[in-house]
């Protein structure tokens, strides 16, 4: 179920806002949880993992470590997949980077880990180590690790990938060459001092490791390497590690991760980078308990006390001991563990108590200056002596003094004022214009973090037991939907005035006498944009209003384009810009009778994995090619197993490869200078593939040998050619072609060679040139 506000093209950004969940559902733990979440107060230990992207980690070890083991648990992953494939939608670029995050946030909600970045941004696949540095910015991106590990204070630090080749992708190797510098910088004194102002200390980490795997088309784990069980059942929670490990994968809904539930052994295996060398174990050598803090024996002893005397009936019963651990955890010669440790004491309270806390604005989007109204309700359900001291809202204090009897909700309704220059909710990595490799984030206390603050909290200061805790609530819109029931949004703070879309593109085309160019755009309010998909919270984002406008010396031919949409694209708008009436055919749509109406039929990226129906329609669309029809498959994949592996597609049989061209600028070669789609009905010339972005193109077909001709020939650097990006064959009165080539991305930026190529493809041979 998806819902999009969107505008065709964002090339300039003033003004972009997204503002990302805190959670989506309030949760009170079970009294199992309760326990097992006790038991990590006795645990001192870090670990931070390090990859590229969202879905690169490892999800079973992270629950492992954090749920297990119960070690604070970090993964920083270097982008926020901004430019991967969409398997639920055509959000592409910092759009699918919003959608990413998310997802990968609610994973660590999951697996019990957290989440963080660094400024790069996931600029598409890359095949070479040193491409994916310098389109990085090495050094920025080298900053950005160090920060978060003197932050974090990992006593280790694992990696995804290797440096080399092996990993199978530029950012992959990148992010591991960041990492094992970052190690080696994070202890150094006299790199990145710029950060000592802002209260970190330079850290050293015992180890890096690097956690091989037998997932990637070469394993890389050996028996010789260190290796550790990490498939434990864990009986507080109910669940094993597999288990949660994929509830947790499951989350990159994007990507198509969906993934079954396994349980049993498992191991994982790791291969030693730099530092203390390990033999047994990954912490090995790593004191994770409280002898490693000054005077930390007598807290140890504590918490044991409270883990004994835990009661499964009344949870509450415990309370009383926390807060005098609470108390003596303020004594402590820690300032790194004794923050965390309060902080999960004060959790804890709040979750024996059975305390409710939340703060629901009556709207989910408030404009500056205008006024917010709230509702804050708490609810003691504990039936012990609480008291609130003072709901506080920016200096403005409520509900002095007043009690929560027990069981009943107590809610106080606020009003806000906001000011007519307030801050809007945009995300921080977004708040500036970005570079082509990376965003730029001027803010030194906001690199790293997964997502913005709220853009408004209700600090409960509460008396529990005679002691004082402050609770920050973050202020929520909540929607009840008959379907699926509650769900919580972020407050979001928006502009004064907004427009709800972009004005609409153009296409202005220079072959038609008189075609007036594009006029001077008069000043906009920004526009308000949103996406909305169900397993996330609305992110609403805010660009400059302008208007997109094309100039290219364009021809076609028919009028009628149906089109077989997949897994989503932006291309069917790009088809009616150039004149084309298109008509979206779904399932029941595709006949015999209605295929003959259309002079091509185009089908959408991914359309074969995503639609186990296309198998069916297979005779019938060969069919319609045979009687004379024109039809143009843009590409598929063959990552996931699916519906793919048993189709066919074409008149006669081929494979989708995973070759790929990603330098945008690779030098192209024409297989034939008289082929048709090079020639009609636009003559296709070098200059048609200049100002393309990102990549040329994704998973050409292979396998196809005189059956079909290529059209293309080109290769990235220190590679062969791939001539599979446009393969075509004439079949009986008609034409099929299968394009690996990005129009999806290249069509919505509005470039005009791959709008005068496009129109070849699925321009009809059969009939004549339109003249407008």
């Amino acid at each position: 179920m998806k819902q999009i506000l969107t505008a065709f093209c964002l090339t300039s950004l003033l003004l972009l806002s997204a503002f990302v969940s805190y959670s989506q559902k309030t949760t009170q733990w079970s009294a199992g949880e309760i326990l097992h979440n006790i038991k990590k107060l006795d645990v001192l230990g870090a670990v931070l993992y390090m990859a590229a992207h969202p879905d690169d980690e490892n999800t079973r070890l992270i629950a492992h470590l954090a749920k297990e083991r119960q070690y604070r648990t970090g993964y920083m992953a270097m982008t926020r997949g901004d430019g991967g494939q969409n398997l639920i939608g055509d959000d592409q670029g910092f759009e699918l980077g919003l959608i990413r995050t998310q997802e990968l946030l609610a994973a660590r909600r999951t697996d019990g880990g957290e989440q963080f970045f660094s400024r790069a941004f996931d600029f598409g696949f890359s095949k070479r180590t040193d491409e994916a540095l310098a389109m990085w910015d090495k050094e920025k991106i080298l900053a950005d690790a160090v920060w978060v590990i003197r932050n974090f204070k990992p006593d280790v630090i694992i990696t995804r990938f290797p440096e080399d080749s092996r990993a199978g992708h530029g950012h992959h190797s990148g992010s591991a060459v960041i990492a094992r510098e970052a190690f080696v910088a994070a202890a150094d004194p006299n790199r990145f001092p710029e950060q000592f102002q802002h209260g970190v200390q330079p850290w050293q980490a015992k180890r890096i490791m690097w956690n091989t795997s037998s997932f990637w088309s070469n394993s890389s784990t050996a028996d010789s390497q260190l290796k550790i069980e990490v498939g434990g059942y864990l009986p507080l929670l109910g669940k094993s590690i597999g288990e949660i490990s994929t509830e947790s994968r499951s989350q990159h809904r994007s990507q198509g991760f969906g993934s079954a539930s396994t349980r049993g052994a498992a191991l994982e295996y790791f291969q030693f980078t730099l530092g203390e060398k390990a033999e047994k174990d990954i912490m090995e050598g790593v004191n994770t308990n409280w002898s490693r803090v000054k005077g930390g024996e007598a807290i140890s002893v504590n918490v044991k006390k409270i883990i004994a005397a835990f009661s499964f009936q009344q949870p509450a019963a415990s309370i009383p001991a926390l807060l005098s651990l609470r108390k003596a955890l303020q004594d402590i010669d820690d300032a790194y563990w004794k923050k965390l440790k309060i902080a999960e004491v004060d959790r804890l309270i709040q979750m024996c108590a059975g305390l409710h806390l939340e703060a629901l604005s009556d709207k989910r989007l408030v404009a500056q200056g205008d006024t917010l109204k709230m509702m804050v309700n708490l609810i003691n359900r504990s039936g012990l002596d609480i008291k609130i001291n003072a709901l506080d809202v920016e200096g403005v204090q409520y509900a002095k003094g007043a009690a929560l009897q027990n069981n009943l909700t107590y809610a106080q309704p606020i009003s806000v004022a906001l000011a007519k220059d307030r801050p809007i909710s945009q995300p921080y990595w977004l708040a500036n214009p970005m570079n082509a490799g990376h965003f730029n984030v001027t803010d030194q206390k906001l690199i790293g973090k997964g997502q913005n603050d709220p853009a408004m909290l209700v600090k409960a200061v509460l008396s529990i037991l005679g002691e004082s805790i402050t609770y920050e609530i973050p202020v929520m819109n909540r929607v009840v939907d008959p379907a699926i029931g509650e769900f919580f949004h972020p407050l979001m703070i928006t502009p004064a005035a907004t427009l709800s879309a972009q004005p609409p593109a153009i296409l202005i085309n220079t072959a038609v006498s008189g075609a007036k160019k594009g006029a001077a755009q008069k000043s906009l309010p920004p526009v308000m944009h949103s996406i909305a998909y169900e397993h996330i919270p609305t992110l609403t984002y805010f660009s400059e209003a302008k208007q997109k406008i094309i100039e290219v010396n364009l021809k076609t031919t028919g009028k009628q384009i149906g089109y077989i949409k997949g897994a989503g694209d932006k291309v069917p708008p790009m088809i009616e810009l150039m004149g084309y009436q298109v008509t979206e055919l779904e399932r029941n749509d595709i006949t015999a009778e209605k295929l003959k109406q259309f002079d091509a039929i185009v089908v959408g990226v991914r359309a074969y994995n995503v639609h186990d129906w296309m198998g069916e329609k297979y005779d019938m669309l060969m069919e319609y090619v045979q009687n004379g029809g024109n039809m143009v498959v843009q590409y598929n994949t063959n990552s996931f197993a699916g519906p793919l592996q048993k189709m066919k597609i074409g008149p006669k049989p081929f494979t989708i490869s995973r070759n790929r061209t990603t330098e945008e600028d690779c030098e192209i070669k024409f297989m034939d200078a008289n082929e048709q789609v090079l020639n009609f009905p636009n003559k296709i010339t070098q200059d048609d593939f200049k100002g393309w972005i990102q990549e040329r193109g994704i998973y050409y077909a292979d396998g196809f040998d005189s059956d079909y001709r290529s059209v293309l020939a080109m290769h990235d650097k220190g590679e062969q050619d791939y001539t599979g990006s446009i393969i075509v064959r004439n079949e009986g009165k008609g034409r099929f072609i299968y394009t690996g080539l990005v129009f999806f991305r290249e069509l919505p930026a509005g470039v005009p060679g791959a709008f005068r190529l496009f129109a070849n493809l699925i321009s009809n041979p059969n009939l004549s040139i339109n003249h407008p």
